[in-house]
């Protein structure tokens, strides 16, 4: 996974002062995205441990309230296999004491082929 930006202490996204990670990939390209370079999944700069590791110790200071995903889309397949355990990393090292904020474009429900939700 990539990421496009990683913002370490962003009033805009989420209650509070926070680290906002911004990642790469989204296949929704909704009208008027804010961030559509971020789209691409290959846009950015690799997502690592050492970048996971920065993001966890920027997230040290008690004025941090906690964590944001956004993108592109964090909530893609791909961006989900690795947000997932870095968001057990998260939660092991600060347990509720952070909060964590996942903005997606994913707004609808998809039908069965029963036709029910």
């Amino acid at each position: 996974m990539n990421y496009a930006a990683l913002r370490k202490c962003d009033i805009a996204n989420g209650e509070g002062v926070r680290v906002s990670l911004f990642v790469s990939g989204c296949t929704h390209h909704c009208r008027g995205c804010f961030n559509e370079d971020a789209q691409d999944f290959a846009y950015g700069k690799p997502f690592t441990r050492e970048v996971e590791d920065e993001i966890l110790d920027a997230l040290a200071p008690h004025y941090i309230t906690g964590l944001t995903l956004l993108g592109g889309e964090p909530m893609e397949p791909a961006n989900q296999r690795v947000l997932a355990p870095f968001i057990v990393r998260f939660r092991e090292r600060y347990g509720d004491t952070k909060t964590l904020w996942i903005y997606t474009g994913f707004c609808r429900l998809r039908a069965t082929r029963s036709g029910s939700r």
